[in-house]
Parts: structure tokens; C-alpha cells; sequence
């Protein structure tokens, strides 16, 4: 459908870009294009990426707890760390600094600071 859409000097150029045989007619352009895609895998290629797609859509319409089995059955680790990561950072971004609690309770175990009380 994405060749059909293109000219026949767009299609010309793509075949001699490829060194293809250029082909007299719009529609043999079309078809010598589309078999160089068949023979280089790229038809295959384009398959594998759409089946993915419907796949991850799939999987995103899915309630959190049914992903999580999925995740458990099939041995993934679901928790990755860089995504992890990425996820506080872009928090911090938004809402400021996180802290991961142990700061906090450092912080009350302190002695608080008195006033000087020296003479002038």
C-alpha cells in the first residue's frame, strides 16, 4: 500500500537506489520492489514487528494482576531496575527529590542544633 502510494519517478529511484531494474510501468516497479522486500527478509521483518505491536497492545489493555501471572509464569523479571529508575527520575522531575526514608530517620537521630551562647 506504501509503494502504490508513491510516483513512478519516486518508485524509479527507489528501484535504482536498490540497484534494481527499474522496470517500464509504475506497476512493475511496484511488483520488483515488493519481491526484492520478500527475498531480503524485510517483508518478514515487517510481520514480526506488527504481531509485536498487536501483541504489546494486547498486553497493555490486560488488568495489572493478569500481566503479573503472565510475567511469573514465563520466568520475566517484571521489576528491571533501569525502568525502575527511569520511573523515580522522571517523579523527581515532577514532584522534586525522593528520599528512601533512611535519610529521614538519620536526620531525627541528630542532636538539634542550640544557640550560641558566648559572650560579646
Amino acid at each position: 500500500a506504501e509503494l502504490e502510494e508513491k510516483t513512478a519517478s519516486e518508485l524509479k529511484e527507489l528501484c535504482t537506489a536498490k540497484s534494481l531494474k527499474p522496470g517500464v510501468g509504475k506497476q512493475e516497479r511496484v511488483e520488483t520492489l515488493l519481491e526484492d522486500a520478500r527475498t531480503n527478509g524485510e517483508v518478514d521483518q515487517m510481520i514480526a514487528e506488527m504481531n509485536k505491536e498487536a501483541r504489546r497492545d494486547e498486553l497493555l489493555g490486560m488488568d495489572k494482576a493478569v500481566v503479573l501471572k503472565i510475567g511469573e509464569a514465563t520466568g520475566v523479571d517484571l521489576l528491571v531496575k533501569e525502568v525502575m529508575v527511569e520511573r523515580v527520575l522522571l517523579h523527581e522531575d515532577e514532584f522534586g527529590a525522593a528520599t528512601n526514608g533512611q535519610e529521614d530517620e538519620e536526620e531525627k537521630k541528630r542532636p538539634a542544633k542550640r544557640a550560641r551562647t558566648g559572650k560579646k
